[in-house]
C-alpha cells in the first residue's frame, strides 16, 4: 500500500497549528502596530521650532501710477483681493508693496483710486512688513487690465516700465499688520504664514522597517514549522530514517 504524502493544508488544519496560526497573527499584529507607531514618528512637522519672521522697514516713494489688484488671495479660508503698488526705495530700486486684503473687489477698487489720487508719490512713506517671494505669472482673465491673477514680478515689471528696463527688488513687501506702519486701513493686513518644517526621523524609519520584518517573520515561522512537520510525516510514511 502506497503512503500518500500529507498536504500542507492537511497538516495546517490540525488544532495545534490553527492555534499557532492565531498566535502568530496576534504577534504580527502587535509588531504591525508598533511599526505604525514608528511610522507616525518618522514624518513629523516640527512645530516646536519657531520660524522667525523678520520684520523689514522701508522708506519709499509710492508710485501712484502703478497700482494693481491681485485676485485669488486667501485670508484664512476666505478668498479675496490684494491691493499692490510699485514704489521707489532709498537705493533707487523699484519695490513692490502688497498693501492689504479685502474680500470686496469694489472696496479694493475704491482704495486703488484713492491711492492714485493721493499725491503720495511726492513724499517719503515709511512702511513695515514681511518680504514674500514672487510667483509664477498666470494669464489675465479679468477685462480690467489692472486686475491680475498672480503676484508675479516678471509680469509686473513689464507693466511698471514697458519701454525700458528698470532695477527691481527681488521680493515683495507685504504689510502684515504688526504695527501702524504695516497696515493700510480700511484694508485688512496681509496674512503671511509659514508651514511647519517637515522632518524625517531616520531612526524611527529604521525601527518601522524592523517591526515590519518582525511581523512578517512571525507568520513565516508558523509556515516553516508546519512545513517541517509535513516533511517529517512524509519521511516517516515512506520508511526513511529520521535522525
Amino acid at each position: 500500500m502506497l503512503n500518500k504524502t500529507p498536504s500542507f493544508l492537511s497538516v495546517a488544519r490540525q488544532p495545534k497549528w490553527i492555534g499557532a496560526l492565531f498566535l502568530s497573527l496576534a504577534v504580527a499584529a502587535v509588531f504591525a502596530a508598533l511599526g505604525q507607531w514608528q511610522l507616525d514618528r518618522t514624518f513629523t512637522k516640527d512645530s516646536s521650532e519657531k520660524i522667525a519672521i523678520n520684520i523689514e522697514s522701508v522708506k519709499v516713494k509710492l508710485d501712484t501710477k502703478n497700482v494693481f489688484i491681485i485676485a485669488n488671495r486667501l485670508n484664512g479660508d476666505e478668498q479675496g483681493f490684494w491691493l499692490i503698488a510699485n514704489s521707489l526705495n532709498a537705493k533707487g530700486k523699484n519695490q513692490t508693496i502688497a498693501l492689504g486684503w479685502s474680500a470686496d473687489l469694489a472696496e479694493v477698487k475704491g482704495e486703488r483710486t484713492a491711492l492714485m489720487q493721493s499725491g503720495l508719490e511726492k513724499v517719503d512713506t515709511s512702511l513695515e512688513g514681511v518680504f514674500i517671494p514672487t510667483e509664477a505669472p498666470v494669464p489675465q482673465v479679468n477685462q480690467e487690465k489692472f486686475v491680475l491673477e498672480s503676484l508675479s514680478l516678471a509680469q509686473l515689471v513689464n507693466l511698471y516700465s514697458p519701454e525700458k528696463p528698470i532695477s527691481v527688488e527681488p521680493q515683495i513687501l507685504a504689510l502684515n499688520g504688526h504695527s501702524q506702519a504695516s497696515a493700510w486701513p480700511p484694508l485688512k493686513p496681509i496674512n503671511v504664514f509659514y508651514e511647519p518644517i517637515q522632518r524625517i526621523n531616520w531612526l524611527s524609519a529604521f525601527y518601522f522597517l524592523e517591526w515590519v520584518l518582525f511581523a512578517g517573520f512571525a507568520v513565516f515561522l508558523w509556515w516553516r514549522l508546519v512545513r517541517d512537520e509535513q516533511i517529517l510525516r512524509a519521511s516517516v510514511g515512506s520508511g526513511e530514517k529520521v535522525n
